[in-house]
């Protein structure tokens, strides 16, 4: 193996280790509440990004959404939200 081919393998194993520490870990349940109750991804977007995140993203997972953002010190973060009320149920790789 040359080294240009070992730093190629190098920066490819780094990347695939840093899209696996945001992989989902929360595996509680967010709500009961039919999603008929639940806000709408923009409005939790929005209620995120009064309170100063940045928000990338915010996707269904199970009963729970999750918000993909940065906080006010621009840290990655991933939260597991209720659905219902926004309210934050967890984090990625805590409980």
């Amino acid at each position: 193996m040359n080294i240009r081919s070992a730093k190629l393998t190098t920066a490819l194993t780094l990347l695939a280790l840093s899209f696996g520490a945001f992989a989902s870990t929360y595996d509680g349940e967010c709500t009961n509440q039919p999603q008929s109750k639940w806000m709408s991804p923009a409005d939790v977007k929005a209620k995120f990004e009064t309170q100063g995140y940045s928000v990338g993203k915010v996707k269904t997972g199970g009963s729970c959404y999750e918000v993909y953002a940065k906080d006010k010190n621009g840290k990655k973060v991933e939260l597991f939200v209720n659905p219902v009320d926004a309210s934050v149920v967890g984090r990625a790789g805590k409980k």
